[in-house]
């Protein structure tokens, strides 16, 4: 049984539930179609930590993304969309979000600038925790749906963009981790709280990262002070604005510390864990990632960084992250066996053989019409990754993804 997360602002009295309800053992506390009919009972259960079977609740929280998107596009208060429920776009709503739906990249950029804004404003309003809780429950539900596309779209920007450099950070950072994380068998309170660390775990550095990212300035030595310091800042401004999720507090206090690095996993407690992984998914994909002092890494060059043991072979974690998301994500470019030059639009059946559109022909010339390649073939194995800058074609986004 999978269990993931269900955020307690969506129980409501007299409201049937649309899947059972669970705690962290998965226990079944309420059945399916029950009703919360006393407040007392609706204040118990909004104090426990309350889980739903994955399969059973993905279509509700496809219909809550589709819900939240509906109402971003009529511009509606943050929190109405706070408050947003499966069933909430009208008749007239539901017709607007047929004839103008965002595009697949473009849902993912919306994301970034609505935790951009998040991150720049903590505050301990009750809106504010709505808000970050409604954030990862769409980001859940896009990224569950089609997460190659996800990785795909981040991982591509990342190597091309600088612009909301912090906040489209987390959120590559909270997809890779998750995945790690499920391939660890971490449990789903610790993945919701990894999932929230990461997208907050540079909260004091926000402005300086952006800053730094887009531009090159000579870092000073109050500005080395600042990003040495933001582990713990930005866990005590977390606390300070009301943050009671002890695990996501210490692992973003923790999520740069390697003074452990010599202890085997299962020696450090449960938020020690998740902060090491968090640590190496934030330098994975900050490889990956432009910036205006240099050119992104390829993922081969990130997963030494980042995937290996001392002995050069990668370790419980390393592992763990490579099968998540290959050694060759999607997003990124590869160099084939016959010459081709292609984009990683999927990942494959091992980390070595992702699922290929090819772009440029061996003679250097651009494909007129991308080609999929199967990398089981000889003929178009993976021969090496490629970096951005060495390819010139802007690869049809939309049209890739429905190749896959």
């Amino acid at each position: 049984m999978n269990l993931v997360p269900f955020s307690k602002q969506y129980l409501r009295l007299n409201e049937a539930l649309p899947f059972g309800l669970r705690d962290a053992g998965g226990r079944l506390l309420l059945a399916a179609g029950s009703r919360v009919d006393r407040s007392d009972m609706l204040q118990e259960l909004q104090a426990a930590e309350l889980y739903a079977e994955e399969n059973e609740s993905s279509d509700w929280r496809r219909r809550l993304g589709g819900a939240m998107d509906a109402m971003l596009l009529r511009n509606a208060p943050l929190g109405r969309i706070a408050d947003a429920r499966p069933d909430m776009p009208t008749r007239e709503e539901s017709s607007s979000v047929r004839q103008f739906t965002l595009r697949f990249g473009e849902q993912w950029d919306e994301l970034c600038s609505a935790l951009d804004a998040l991150l720049r404003d903590p505050t301990a309003e009750r809106s504010w925790h709505q808000r970050m809780e409604a954030l990862c429950e769409r980001v859940r539900a896009l990224s569950e749906r089609r997460l190659d596309d996800s990785l795909y779209h981040l991982i591509y920007t990342a190597g091309h963009s600088t612009e909301l450099y912090s906040s489209h950070h987390g959120l590559l950072c909270l997809l890779v981790a998750r995945e790690a994380a499920r391939l660890l068998e971490f449990d789903a309170t610790l993945i919701a709280s990894i999932e929230r660390a990461a997208l907050t775990m540079n909260l004091s550095i926000r402005r300086l990262q952006d800053m730094l990212a887009a531009h090159a300035p000579t870092i000073t030595a109050a500005m080395r002070a600042e990003l040495d310091k933001h582990p713990e800042k930005s866990a005590q401004m977390l606390a300070n604005i009301g943050v009671t999720d002890l695990a996501w507090l210490e692992i973003v206090k923790l999520h740069h510390d390697d003074s452990r690095k010599a202890l085997p996993l299962a020696a450090l407690s449960a938020p020690q864990q998740a902060a090491r992984l968090l640590r190496r998914v934030d330098i994975f994909t900050a490889k990956l990632s432009r910036r205006a002092t240099r050119v992104p890494a390829t993922p081969v060059q990130a997963a030494r960084e980042a995937c290996m043991g001392a002995d050069g072979v990668p370790d419980e974690i390393g592992g763990a992250l490579l099968k998540a998301v290959g050694l060759y994500p999607p997003g990124s470019f590869v160099a084939l066996a016959n010459g081709e030059t292609g984009i990683v639009i999927g990942r494959g059946r091992r980390a070595n053989l992702p699922v290929v559109a090819a772009l440029v022909a061996g003679s250097g010339a651009p494909l007129g019409t991308p080609a999929l390649r199967d990398t089981l073939d000889k003929r178009f194995a993976v021969k090496s990754a490629v970096s951005v800058t060495a390819v010139k074609v802007i690869p049809p986004h939309d049209r890739l993804m429905m190749m896959r």
